[in-house]
């Protein structure tokens, strides 16, 4: 049965009595369940451990981006005399969630996690407050896991290692946040293989990071259905394996509604197919994915755009991301990469977003067990179907966290 193992992730060694090993762990799943529960919160069988880290945002730009915090797109260009940069000093990253650990329930485990950040209930309206993130329940043990509430999509799991919260989302990364409902089954081949099964069914529209009314779409009374196929190969660490190939799929009904929120006669079939690859060569690695799909905008894909705002008719869009990353050093990382979002220019209307392309070069530099600073530079190209407005320029972004 599944139980919480007296090692830690990160080096499957086993804890001595002074639980040394757990002593560099800078995350919570890093750590063996003795370490957990000597951090823990404990009322009857349940044990809560929080974890998080604070975060100090520095981002300066050549021109004006959507979501202050994060930057996902570049606004259309303003005429040559006219001052665009922009200079962002925030803290709304910082995250705080805590793991809750229930008892067992035959041979499942029971458990949970919440977590929230600072984004506000509409993040490009910069408005500062709680923005919830996740929060689910779960019966799992090594062969499946049963699971409900909000977290990250279970396709399009990949992400780089930008300092940004919305890492190139909406720029070639594909995914977001939303409830649900899933079940897992994992299938252990042998100690260097092992094969995973996921099939859920969520919700289609979520609180898109773009407060823009002329993408607005909701369901058609049916659930998305998701599910992805995964391959993990080589000796595991830290919960990872160094070669895992995934694909994944959606598919569900998107239904157009006016400024007032009220439905129109179309419905449009929403679908994407997402292939996944992340690589751990020694030092080297390399982390990406691709997608195809229409109105997927609630993904993050089309540019966070699923509708055509004049004829209501889905947006077919293709794009992805890849990263290349070293680890010079234990305590360094090194990555570059690229990523576009690319829209049928056919499906959009007038005023949309034609095509949003980045390249990124960023470093990690862990500086003690619980401080972290990344720092990344990025090219940022936002085309519009609108003539004359498409918009370029550099991005610098800095970030310090100290995670606990």
């Amino acid at each position: 049965t599944y139980d919480y193992e007296p090692y830690c992730d990160s080096c499957s060694q086993g804890c001595c009595g002074a639980h040394a090993v757990c002593e560099n762990a800078s995350w919570i799943d890093q750590m063996c369940s003795r370490c957990k529960q000597r951090l823990s919160w404990n009322k009857g069988p349940v044990r809560i451990v929080p974890f998080g880290y604070f975060a100090a945002d520095m981002i300066g730009s050549e021109r004006a981006y959507t979501l202050l915090g994060a930057p996902l797109f570049l606004l259309s260009a303003v005429p040559p005399d006219v001052p665009d940069s922009r200079f962002t000093v925030t803290g709304q990253q910082s995250t705080l969630g805590f793991d809750i650990a229930g008892p067992n329930c035959e041979s499942f485990a029971s458990g949970g996690r919440f977590a929230f950040n600072f984004f506000g209930n509409r993040p490009v309206q910069n408005n500062p407050g709680l923005f919830f993130l996740i929060g689910y329940l779960e019966l799992r043990n090594d062969q499946r896991r049963f699971w409900a509430g909000q977290d990250i999509d279970a396709i399009g799991r990949q992400n780089t290692n930008s300092p940004s919260w919305t890492s190139h989302k909406q720029s070639g990364n594909f995914g977001n946040i939303r409830p649900g409902f899933r079940v897992e089954r994992y299938f252990h081949h042998s100690d260097l293989a092992q094969t995973s099964l996921y099939f859920g069914l969520t919700q289609q529209v979520v609180l898109d990071f773009i407060a823009n009314p002329l993408v607005a779409g909701t369901d058609n009374g049916w659930p998305n259905v998701e599910m992805r196929w995964e391959l993990a190969l080589g000796e595991e660490c830290n919960g990872q394996r160094p070669i895992q190939l995934a694909v994944g799929g959606v598919v569900g009904e998107t239904r157009a509604v006016d400024f007032a929120g009220q439905a129109v006669a179309n419905v449009s079939a929403t679908w994407g197919v997402i292939p996944e690859l992340h690589l751990q060569l020694g030092r080297w690695g390399f982390q990406g994915e691709a997608f195809v799909g229409e109105a997927i905008g609630t993904y993050n894909a089309g540019i966070g755009q699923s509708l055509d705002p004049f004829d209501d008719e889905p947006i077919n869009t293709i794009g992805g991301f890849g990263e290349f990353y070293c680890n010079i050093a234990p305590s360094f990382t090194v990555s570059i990469g690229y990523g576009i979002d690319n829209p049928r220019n056919a499906d959009l209307g007038p005023l949309q977003r034609s095509r949003n392309e980045t390249y990124w070069i960023n470093s990690i530099w862990r500086s003690g067990e619980h401080w972290e600073t990344r720092f990344e530079i990025s090219h940022m190209e936002t085309d519009y179907v609108f003539p004359y407005v498409d918009s370029l320029g550099m991005l610098y972004h800095v970030d310090t966290r100290y995670k606990f």
